[in-house]
């Protein structure tokens, strides 16, 4: 039976996500080492804790990120960064947009609060197609652990039998499956298609 919801990841499964453009980027704005930066943001665990619900909003999220890189930095300085760290994927896009005509669609991404307040700006071409995304500080957990994504679905409204699940993490397609959802590593549209059309979709 074709699943009632397709939830997508978005980054490395509908635009390539390149961290060290957006090290460098930041490099750029702050005067700071890239090594610097991914010690203090990434590696300190600052970034995970932020994805986990450890900032709910994004000024105090940005306002950490700051303190902790040494620099005062401003949203449209972040947003600048982040954006230049994303490729969109034409073509995953386009078949998310075949998908979302045949069930509903939604977006599941391992991020904090201003990756969601500023999508719009970061990566207008995935709102355009996608009503809903989710980001995993909303939930207190992120992927892999199963609990993020019984929480996402109680507040979509669904059962997890009807949902499928679309990552190019193994493990948090693995997280997902735990939950009781169906799930797809994503490594290309090429190896993706043939499932959607198993489970009945149109590509």
């Amino acid at each position: 039976m074709r699943p009632e919801a397709v939830i997508f990841d978005m980054d490395d499964v509908l635009c390539r996500y390149d961290l060290g453009r957006r090290l460098r980027a930041l490099s750029r704005i702050t005067g700071k080492m890239p090594r610097d930066i991914r010690a203090a943001i990434w590696d300190s665990g600052f970034e995970d804790a932020a994805d986990s619900g450890g900032y709910p909003d994004p000024e105090h999220y940005l306002s950490e990120f700051g303190r902790r890189i040494g620099h005062d930095i401003t949203r449209a300085e972040w947003v600048e960064a982040r954006r230049e760290s994303m490729q969109p994927w034409p073509d995953m896009l386009e078949l998310a947009a075949k998908v979302g005509s045949q069930a509903r669609i939604a977006i599941f991404s391992n991020n904090g609060p201003l990756t969601k307040a500023s999508l719009p700006e970061l990566f207008p071409d995935v709102t355009a197609i996608f009503a809903e995304h989710y980001h995993s500080f909303e939930f207190g957990t992120k992927k892999p652990d199963p609990a993020s994504y019984t929480k996402l679905l109680a507040r979509m409204g669904l059962e997890p039998g009807r949902c499928w699940f679309i990552d190019d993490k193994r493990s948090n397609v693995t997280g997902a499956r735990m939950a009781g959802l169906g799930g797809h590593h994503f490594r290309s549209r090429d190896q993706l298609e043939p499932e959607l059309r198993a489970l009945g979709f149109e590509t």
